[in-house]
């Protein structure tokens, strides 16, 4: 669905769209392939949802996935990841969802935590999402994510926006490559 071995990925994804639906979805594969994921978010995701998508695993993988609630800040909660990240491989995952805040600019100390994150779990595969927004440009609307030129420079950004508002297809923009993939009840498809 996403190709996460040319390193970290930040998803900028529309609100409504499905951006915590789509992690759940990646995440739901890893722990299939019995790999261990640390979670961060300042809100946990909707245990219905949760339980939708990751219904047909077993306890045995479901015991590889770690939550972690944002509190305060991202800064406050990456020390508390550290901890957790010392056992991970190159092949387990860290899920960041919602790195910022979903209003105005990206704070600096959260852009300066999210940095520290990449170089403290060097190893490990990062996919960090926050919401986009629209950029009136020559009479253009163009998608654009959070956290500026820093965040790119770290990251390889990749946009989720709905294709219409009455169906269930969405759009993945990944540079000049885009695909329609379709939110189900199981997740994405």
């Amino acid at each position: 669905m996403i190709d996460l071995e040319g390193g970290h990925i930040h998803l900028s994804y529309e609100q409504g769209s499905g951006g915590t639906s789509l992690f759940l979805t990646i995440a739901e594969e890893f722990l299939r392939k019995g790999k261990k994921i640390v979670w961060l978010s300042k809100n946990l995701p909707d245990k219905e949802r949760t339980a939708q998508i990751f219904e047909k695993l077993e306890n045995k993988e479901l015991e590889n996935i770690t939550f972690i609630e944002i509190e305060n800040d991202l800064e406050e909660s990456s020390k508390i990841l550290k901890y957790f990240t010392k056992r991970m491989m190159s092949e387990d995952i860290i899920f960041i969802d919602d790195w910022c805040s979903k209003d105005g600019r990206a704070a600096k100390k959260d852009i300066n935590a999210l940095e520290s994150i990449v170089r403290d779990t060097e190893k490990t595969k990062i996919i960090a999402s926050s919401t986009s927004y629209q950029n009136i440009n020559n009479g253009k609307n163009i998608w654009e994510s959070r956290g500026g030129r820093s965040i790119k420079d770290i990251f390889k950004t990749m946009f989720l926006y709905r294709k219409s508002e009455m169906n269930n297809i969405r759009i993945i923009e990944d540079g000049n490559s885009i695909r329609e993939i379709a939110l189900v009840g199981k997740g994405f498809e």
